[in-house]
C-alpha cells in the first residue's frame, strides 16, 4: 500500500470519530502543517511563481471554516 493511500485511511478513521469542531480545527492544523512545508525555504523545494498565493487561500479558507465550526466567524 502506498503511502499517501495509508495516510488518507488513517486520516479518515480518526476523522470519523471527531465532531464538527474537531473536523474543523484537524483540518486546519493540516492545512497549516502542508503550508509550513511548502513555503519554507528549508525545504529545498524548487518555488512556482504565485504558488504562495493559492496555498494562502487554502489557509485562509481552512481558517474561516474552523472559526464558523466553533461559532466565533465574524
Amino acid at each position: 500500500m502506498a503511502l499517501d493511500t495509508m495516510l488518507a485511511a488513517e486520516i479518515e478513521q480518526q476523522l470519523k470519530a471527531m465532531d464538527e469542531k474537531e473536523r474543523a480545527q484537524f483540518t486546519l492544523d493540516l492545512v497549516e502543517v502542508v503550508h509550513r512545508y511548502a513555503t519554507s525555504d528549508a525545504v529545498g523545494e524548487e518555488k512556482v511563481d504565485g504558488e504562495s498565493d493559492g496555498l494562502d487561500a487554502v489557509l485562509e479558507a481552512a481558517r474561516r471554516h474552523a472559526e464558523s465550526a466553533r461559532g466565533t466567524a465574524v
